[in-house]
């Protein structure tokens, strides 16, 4: 059985917290802010004792679930922008501030649903090591801050010499884009199990991006 996760979301936990912010996309006069971002609190360890093991973060909630097919990063699975298949879905609000419930019905997760996807605590992390220190030779380091409604994200965007941080929220090759470091808001508050390493932000929920360049 295959079920729209925004819809299933949206019918468990519709209440006054879980409500979706509509920003427009402004007037193009997004700019590089000059303002250094705030030091990151530490976030969760990821463990990788199940690696399939992943959190998506979309405008209704959240859901906690594993890739059904074994062996595949979750950044490959959502490029692939088809449907995945999911085992174990469990639901709950996006803050995380109630126990999630079992959603048996969920069987498949839209790419295009999702605004945060990233490992759970015992997930891999959305961005490998090897990646990480291969990224650091060649490409330009800034910090950002990022709007994509109803969230806020604060972290370490590392990016082509040819990427312009003020083009994120366009069309790219690259549906999710990784920011290290992370800090998650919704609603004005942290969201506390983010992964301290990196999660995957939907560019087509990118409202907003202030960035400066790292020194």
């Amino acid at each position: 059985m295959s079920i729209n996760p925004s819809a299933y979301l949206t019918r468990l936990l519709a209440d006054d917290r879980i409500r979706e912010v509509e920003i427009g996309r402004g007037d193009g006069r997004f700019g590089l802010s000059k303002t250094v971002s705030e030091p990151a609190p530490a976030g969760v360890v990821v463990t990788r004792k199940r690696p399939a093991h992943f959190v998506a973060l979309t405008g209704a909630g959240r859901i906690d679930a594993l890739l059904a097919q074994g062996g595949v990063k979750l950044a490959d699975a959502l490029e692939k922008r088809g449907s995945i298949n999911v085992n174990n879905a469990r639901v709950g609000p996006s803050d995380g501030s109630v126990p999630l419930m079992p959603a048996a019905g969920l069987k498949t997760v839209d790419p295009s649903d999702v605004t945060i996807a990233m490992p759970a605590e015992d997930g891999d992390p959305a961005v490998s090591d090897a990646d990480r220190d291969a990224w650091n030779k060649f490409r330009v380091t800034y910090e950002a801050t990022i709007e994509a409604p109803p969230y806020k994200v604060r972290g370490t965007l590392i990016l082509l010499p040819s990427q312009d941080p003020l083009t994120l929220a366009g069309r790219g090759a690259e549906l999710f884009l990784p920011v290290l470091n992370p800090v998650v808001e919704y609603m004005g508050a942290v969201v506390a199990d983010v992964p301290r390493d990196s999660i995957l932000v939907n560019r087509s929920y990118i409202r907003r991006v202030k960035a400066t360049l790292a020194m």
